[in-house]
């Protein structure tokens, strides 16, 4: 695996030395259903995502974020829209490991958009580091990524991405649905490699009877150690972008 600095799906991007602790998994979310409130509808190369608020359109040929400011979340706690834009072009990030080839960001920008639902600490094993990096429940978060990569023999290939989350906290318990989809298409605008994960999760209020894990219907995935503390070691990534921020089961359905 490489080294890089990697991009942190909610909060910043930054830099972070690796620990050494691992979080014991426990069973796999085999059946959960993840966070009320996404759908995700994937037909080979092509996604449609539909969120409290936004539609989310995924091919080869585009990627396409429409947002209802009036819906998007829940305009109900007062909290607002938060939009970041990041240039991604000249960072040293994390390469794609996929398949067909090995991918590095040349150019591109990562637009994300969110609300808050809650300031509150989602149950373990999410831990005390992602806590203080992304200290509210994200009903929903909605990124985009999109620009170039080089793979091993110098070639240029298009990336559009789509990194998605949906959390909701409750009195009953916690859900989350955190989807990565992506494409990497060469020159003649055929698809050499996709991303295609989906880490689900559901527990009680405090954790109690944690069921996760991640389906993966793509060909990228790696292993990576995160800078969120104990626990945050081994998770489920591709390039730059993490699925769950701990280590989880993967399944191939």
């Amino acid at each position: 695996m490489r080294s890089g600095k990697p991009v942190l799906r909610i909060v910043v991007i930054t830099l972070a030395a690796t620990l050494t602790a691992l979080f014991p998994a426990v069973a796999h979310a085999g059946g959960r259903p993840g966070a009320p409130g996404l759908r995700i509808k994937e037909h080979g190369d092509h996604l449609r995502a539909i969120g409290p608020g936004f539609v989310l359109k995924l091919s080869p040929h585009r990627i396409d974020l429409r947002i209802d400011e009036d819906r998007f979340g829940d305009p109900g706690t007062g909290n607002p829209i938060v939009r970041e834009n990041i240039d991604l072009t000249g960072r040293t990030l994390r390469p794609f490991e996929c398949r067909n080839g090995t991918y590095t960001i040349k150019t591109g920008t990562f637009q994300r958009t969110y609300r808050v639902s809650q300031f509150a600490k989602r149950p373990p094993p999410y831990t005390d580091g992602f806590a203080t990096a992304a200290p509210g429940i994200f009903t929903p978060f909605a990124g985009v990524l999109e620009g170039t990569v080089t793979d091993a023999d110098g070639r240029t290939l298009r990336f559009l991405i789509s990194d998605l989350v949906q959390e909701v906290l409750s009195a009953d318990g916690f859900a989350a649905t955190a989807p990565i989809h992506g494409l990497f298409v060469d020159e003649r605008g055929r698809v050499r490699d996709r991303i295609s994960l989906v880490g689900r999760f559901n527990s009680g209020r405090d954790g109690q009877g944690a069921v996760f894990g991640i389906e993966d219907r793509g060909t990228c995935r790696q292993i990576a150690d995160l800078p969120f503390g104990p626990g945050s070691e081994q998770a489920v990534v591709t390039g730059p972008l993490f699925v769950l921020p701990f280590k989880a089961p993967v399944t191939r359905p």
